[in-house]
């Protein structure tokens, strides 16, 4: 059984910038650059070892997805998975 997906407050402020940012251009790039971080976090969620991290998340501390030009910054805590923060690069 797959835990539970916690989004911190920075993590949501970070998606919301971002789509700002590129809602600018592009609304409609703006909802789906939104909807594939979700996907991408359900993702995670259920199969942790599907994607390469660019840290290994069994060392300890955080670890990123990759995403578009962004990284998601996520801590496994047991079976739950915080989303700790979304950055450019």
């Amino acid at each position: 059984m797959a835990g539970e997906l916690i989004w911190s407050r920075t993590a949501l402020e970070d998606i919301e910038g971002i789509a700002s940012s590129i809602g600018r251009d592009s609304f409609v790039h703006a909802r789906r650059f939104v909807e594939k971080v979700l996907e991408e976090a359900d993702r995670v969620l259920e199969q942790p070892t599907i994607h390469h991290p660019v840290a290994q998340p069994d060392r300890g501390g955080p670890s990123l997805r990759g995403l578009y030009g962004h990284r998601l910054l996520f801590e496994r805590q047991g079976e739950d998975l915080h989303l700790l923060g979304v950055i450019h690069g």
